[in-house]
């Protein structure tokens, strides 16, 4: 994400430029090294939110995000999603990824 894009403000956009951009996932913050594992955790994070968001089962996508990581990264895994909340955690860097998939907020880090 340039910096241009991250001054948008959203409120400004007529509603199918907004409905584009919020129909893909934005990563917020991520530390994720090396990049093919920020781009392998964003997928799961998208097929997870796609899955479970028409009944808006938020405790099934975080399962299904965690145990997915931890069959593919090693476990300690921890998710957290919902939608308008802030976080100020304690994690193993470098394994940590915050994501925006429409309204919904996807915190996943390693401890």
């Amino acid at each position: 994400m340039t910096m241009a894009a991250a001054a948008v403000n959203l409120n400004d956009l007529p509603e199918p430029e907004l409905r584009k951009i919020m129909a893909k996932p934005i990563v917020a913050s991520c530390d994720m090294v090396p990049q093919e594992m920020s781009t392998d955790t964003t997928e799961i994070i998208t097929m997870a939110v796609d899955k479970y968001t028409t009944n808006g089962n938020y405790e099934a996508m975080s399962k299904m995000i965690k145990e997915a990581m931890d069959k593919k990264y090693g476990p300690q895994w921890h998710c957290a999603i919902g939608e308008g909340f802030g976080f100020d955690i304690t994690y193993q860097q470098p394994n940590m990824i915050y994501v925006y998939y429409g309204k919904i907020g996807v915190l996943l880090y390693k401890c």
